[in-house]
């Protein structure tokens, strides 16, 4: 009789957990497609050059929402700013902002995210903060040469980083381990200048001089 008891009560709580699961399976309810995401926050652009954003279907519960295709983009202000209505590339055009939208569709369902994206003229020099978070800041940043020279300072903070160069059209040298301190490159010959930083893996940015 006690073990009759036993296997019924044992019964009943498997059960009340599967309920509280949500179902046989215990999976909870089914994704939802919910809202598109896009990154990054708080863009901007030179006049003259490119940034990419990207766009992301997201579930009821902030996930990343499988099998979407690729988002359909617009700019409302094209005077200020283009973007290829694919890729998602933005173009500068004038100093100003606009905002950039993306959509998605899935099945008969549409959602659209959005970013203001600021464009400015670049200037001869530009500044940039290696963080103690692990970020250069901004992470691409836009000069313009005024007779023949533009500058990009580096703000180290506590942490210690390096500026290593991957690729570039001149010949800029790396700026060694630093921390506290600020160093400065000057550059000559206008293209896009990519680099890193050899102690933190991922930490990376972009000079692109025009």
């Amino acid at each position: 009789m006690l073990r009759s008891v036993v296997h019924t009560v044992a019964a009943v709580s498997m059960a009340a957990s599967i309920l509280a699961c949500g179902g046989s399976g215990g999976t909870g309810p089914a994704p939802v497609f919910s809202s598109v995401a896009v990154a990054p926050s708080s863009p901007n652009v030179a006049v003259g050059a490119t940034t990419a954003l990207t766009a992301t279907a997201k579930d009821q519960n902030g996930a990343v929402f499988s099998g979407a295709m690729g988002a359909t983009w617009s700019s409302a202000t094209p005077a200020v700013a283009t973007v290829d209505a694919t890729t998602g590339i933005v173009s500068g055009v004038a100093n100003g902002s606009s905002v950039i939208t993306a959509s998605i569709t899935i099945g008969s369902i549409t959602h659209t995210g959005s970013q203001s994206i600021a464009v400015t003229t670049p200037t001869a020099s530009g500044d940039v903060t290696a963080t103690t978070t692990l970020n250069f800041d901004p992470g691409t940043v836009t000069v313009s040469r005024s007779a023949g020279t533009a500058s990009v300072t580096w703000h180290f903070q506590s942490v210690a980083h390096t500026v290593t160069w991957d690729a570039q059209p001149g010949s800029v040298t790396d700026i060694g381990t630093t921390s506290s301190a600020s160093v400065a490159r000057d550059f000559t010959v206008a293209g896009t200048y990519h680099y890193h930083c050899s102690i933190h893996s991922g930490m990376a940015g972009v000079v692109v001089v025009q």
